[in-house]
């Protein structure tokens, strides 16, 4: 189980604890006493960064989203053409990489939360999962970009984030064992060459 606290940042803390406690024995008993517990702070110590046990749960799915955001954005920025279809394949590289550098992620994000994925085309004005939005408008740049034709691009996004996020979840199951190295095989698993 988690590491009792000892010094620095608390409320990133208490984030990581209640992921690992809301994994290990589901929300229903879930609460900011046993964050603290596990945290081996005093009972009122979550209170200081969390009004309640929804405004933590909220800053757990926030904490993960934004995290995965930083990583997918890093890939945009660090691909050397972003027109490229190769970028779609580095994106789901980082996307699955990501879960599986933080496999305690996969479960919480997709089990615990509220995350809401609207696979429309348009979305404005929705509380779209960010990363989805993220790879759909960057999808839909490259493939117009690629003479993909207008009326498939929705079909081949959906596609290829099922794939991704499929594999996320494979990948992260601990009763699921692969030969292969993740890593050095995501790409050719994600590009049907």
């Amino acid at each position: 189980m988690h590491k009792p606290y000892h010094h620095g940042n608390l409320r990133n803390t208490l984030i990581e604890a209640g992921i690992e406690l809301i994994n290990h024995e589901g929300g229903k008993n879930f609460s900011l006493r046993k964050v603290a517990s596990l945290c081996g702070v005093s009972e009122a110590a979550p209170y200081s960064h969390f009004e309640n046990k929804e405004a933590l749960l909220k800053a757990m799915q926030d904490h993960i989203q934004e995290k995965l955001m930083k990583v997918l954005e890093d890939t945009i920025q660090s691909s050397p053409d972003s027109d490229n279809t190769y970028l779609l394949i580095q994106m789901g590289k980082s996307y699955i990489m990501f879960f599986l550098k933080d496999p305690q992620y996969f479960p919480f994000l997709c089990a615990h939360t509220r995350m809401k994925i609207n696979l429309s085309m348009d979305t404005e004005g929705t509380n779209n999962f960010p990363p989805f939005e993220l790879f759909k408008s960057t999808s839909l740049r490259v493939l117009r970009k690629n003479g993909f034709p207008e009326v498939k691009l929705l079909d081949i996004i959906i596609s290829m984030f099922a794939t991704v996020h499929g594999l996320a979840s494979i990948a992260t199951m601990p009763n699921v064992h692969y030969s292969e190295d993740w890593e050095a095989k995501i790409e050719d698993i994600i590009w049907k060459k």
